[in-house]
């Protein structure tokens, strides 16, 4: 198996903010600021309106708080920019210009972290981690160890499942999810996790995998992605560093 930091950098390198930016010539635009307003009333669902004059986008009109600003440095990322540090990024502000060159040619938001190449990115970074987490806990989850580890109602239900599946079941430890897994292993001291944050990386996890399901539905699930790429990031370089 490749090594995270191999790993990361790989998609670092190959997934950035070009492949999921709105391209400019597909943008919704005005041509002037008095303009701009009518175009945010007949398109609800933008949040911004860019203004574009002559081939530039040179300024911005924002639904909220109803104005119309420059496009300054701060409003601008570059075409290379990570996935991940992309996330970093729109958890500070909701969107981004993205300038190529020397030439603004895309626009990223937040919803855009939907996209499947950033679930895909988390799915690669929670895999790995729910794989270090049943490689430490090799050897500690018989039945007995999950019966007197795991909520009694959690054990049930994966009890249950076990049975269920008849011939067909391998062992109660295939039927533990990232959090399960984790818990076991913070609890065994096997590993160092913010306790807090497990449920968050089991929903990231959850969202990543399924096509249906989003990453982001509002603009606070932001920070909290944000929190578990950081989390997901600090464990992994850890255990890698031979620290946990």
């Amino acid at each position: 198996m490749p090594h995270i930091d191999e790993t990361l950098n790989r998609l670092a390198k190959e997934f950035t903010v070009k492949d999921i930016m709105t391209p400019r010539a597909d943008l919704v635009c005005a041509p002037n600021e008095r303009q701009a307003l009518e175009v945010s009333h007949n398109n609800p669902d933008f949040d911004v309106i860019p203004i574009q004059k002559g081939g530039a986008l040179t300024a911005y009109f924002e639904r909220m708080p109803g104005k119309t600003k420059r496009i300054g440095p701060t409003a601008l990322i570059a075409d290379g920019t990570s996935l991940l540090d992309l996330v970093d990024i729109l958890e500070e502000r909701q969107f981004s210009f993205v300038l190529s060159g020397q030439k603004i040619e895309g626009y990223v938001h937040f919803s855009d972290l939907n996209h499947q190449l950033v679930k895909l990115t988390f799915y690669i970074i929670l895999q790995t981690l729910e794989r270090m987490a049943l490689n430490l806990m090799q050897g500690r989850t018989n039945a007995e160890a999950l019966r007197r580890e795991l909520d009694p109602h959690r054990f049930r239900q994966i009890e249950s499942a076990y049975k269920r599946a008849g011939r067909a079941a391998r062992d109660l430890v295939s039927y533990l999810n990232l959090s399960d897994l984790l818990q076991l292993a913070v609890k065994a001291g096997a590993m160092s996790v913010e306790v807090r944050l497990i449920k968050g990386m089991k929903k990231v996890r959850d969202g990543a995998a399924h096509s249906s399901e989003n990453l982001v539905s509002s603009y606070d699930d932001v920070k909290a992605l944000a929190h578990v790429k950081r989390e997901c990031l600090r464990v992994l370089g850890e255990s890698l560093d031979g620290r946990t």
